[in-house]
């Protein structure tokens, strides 16, 4: 990196104008700026926090299912503090024949995002228990 000369007048803490008015000496400017290399972008390896809608979405395409529906089935309270309530729904299909809905309310959160999470975590704990997913995905850990 290289960097412009200061004038001289300015170096010395004198002024240009011979106002008399003593301002600090402004500092050199770059000619190149630093160079974003592509190990400074990379993301750091190992675990990766997904959100329960994430993981959610991840299953559904793993299992070749239709995407979760989530749709804001409340809201409460004034404009300035309001709640919100969301439910999702699932359809697993398992052969040609046997379709399950899997449905579920969270609980009532301050975000909209907060509050699509809470019901996609009940959904993922349902099917936990009922063993999926069926392949092991290595970035996601469930509780």
């Amino acid at each position: 990196m290289s960097l412009l000369p200061c004038p001289p007048s300015l170096a010395d803490g004198e002024d240009d104008d011979g106002s008399g008015n003593h301002s600090p000496p402004a500092p050199p400017l770059s000619i190149n700026p630093p160079a974003i290399t592509s190990s400074s972008s990379r993301i750091p390896p190992g675990p990766v926090k997904l959100t329960a809608r994430t993981c959610l979405y991840e299953i559904c395409a793993q299992g070749h299912w239709n995407r979760p529906v989530f749709d804001c089935c409340n809201e409460e309270g004034p404009s300035n503090h309001r709640s919100f309530t969301y439910k999702v729904s699932i359809e697993i299909k398992e052969g040609s024949n046997s379709n399950l809905v899997v449905e579920c309310i969270g609980k009532p959160k301050l975000s909209k995002k907060s509050a699509a999470d809470s019901a996609a975590e009940g959904v993922l704990w349902y099917l936990v228990h009922l063993g999926y997913p069926k392949k092991p995905n290595r970035y996601m850990k469930l509780r």
